[in-house]
């Protein structure tokens, strides 16, 4: 090769990697840059229009796909493959970055409330039965929760990072895709909500619940102090905090209250519900008494 393309393509290398690390540092590191801020117009705006798009295209392929099980767990797979590969992408920017990999792995692990569908969505997609069903109508419960919660509420991550970031992005993307498969399955009716799958799906939260608890105190070791999964050692910031106070920071009865409050929150959506379905069928049965009554006075 002749010495100008030679010295040509080493300029071009260079300005590569030079680009290569400058968009590193400015995305990843947020070097120089200002953090969104909670409820920011750059926060509300994005998590809106973000929502916006995966809610519409819940109900546009709950639509298309009801009554079809198996377009209908195709979306879910994907789905599940998606939040998958963003959980990914998040603990090897992580590894990448840390010099403990053991602290990493472990203090990073996710166990907080808003990552259960991580393991939930691609358990909804690959099995079967009354365990299937179980996912399902957990993720119906609680994924637009996680959803808008996630997005609007993330206290600790919009008053550190910048809106175009790719820790916002990578939350961002998260949270929407709970909310996602939560609305698909509403429009797609592939919930049953029977009142015997009830333990069983608060039996997902309190197992997931459990676990954490036990990764928590793991940390104390490994980390000098837990991470605080599903907020079992510390409120931050929520109302859970509250009752952290209410007992004096002692931490068991907190803990007990923790376990009571989140898995309550099943008891009572499926209170609720049964209540809104009881109205209704109430509503029908009126009408159709009342369509008799006009036919026979016909």
């Amino acid at each position: 090769m002749p010495p100008q393309k030679l010295v040509l393509l080493s300029i071009l290398i260079d300005a590569t990697i030079s680009s290569g690390m400058n968009f590193y540092k400015w995305f990843f590191l947020e070097e120089g840059r200002t953090p969104a801020g909670l409820f920011s117009l750059s926060h509300l705006l994005t998590v809106t229009l973000t929502l916006a798009v995966f809610l519409t295209l819940a109900i546009f392929l709950g639509k298309k796909f009801k009554g079809d099980p198996k377009k209908q767990n195709l979306v879910l797979l994907i789905a599940g493959i998606a939040i998958v590969a963003v959980q990914l992408s998040k603990n090897i920017w992580l590894l990448c970055e840390t010099d403990n990999v053991l602290d990493c792995i472990v203090g990073n692990w996710p166990l907080y409330f808003c990552d259960i569908p991580i393991y939930i969505i691609p358990l909804a997609a690959l099995t079967k039965g009354r365990f299937k069903q179980w996912c399902i109508d957990f993720m119906a419960i609680c994924g637009l929760l996680m959803g808008f919660m996630g997005n609007y509420f993330a206290g600790n991550l919009y008053p550190s990072h910048a809106i175009i970031s790719f820790s916002v992005f990578n939350a961002l993307l998260n949270h929407s895709i709970s909310a996602f498969v939560a609305l698909f399955i509403w429009v797609s009716k592939l919930n049953k909500m029977e009142k015997r799958d009830i333990p069983f799906v608060i039996g997902i939260l309190f197992t997931f619940m459990t676990i954490a608890l036990i990764v928590d105190y793991l940390n104390i070791p490994i980390n000098g102090s837990p991470r605080n999964f599903m907020f079992f050692f510390n409120g931050d910031g929520t109302p859970f905090t509250l009752f952290l106070n209410l007992y004096g920071g002692t931490l068991i009865p907190y803990q007990i209250t923790i376990y009571v409050l989140q898995c309550g929150y099943i008891g009572l959506f499926y209170a609720v519900y049964y209540w809104i379905m009881g109205l209704l069928k109430k509503r029908e049965e009126h009408k159709k008494l009342n369509a008799q009554d006009s036919t026979f006075s016909n």
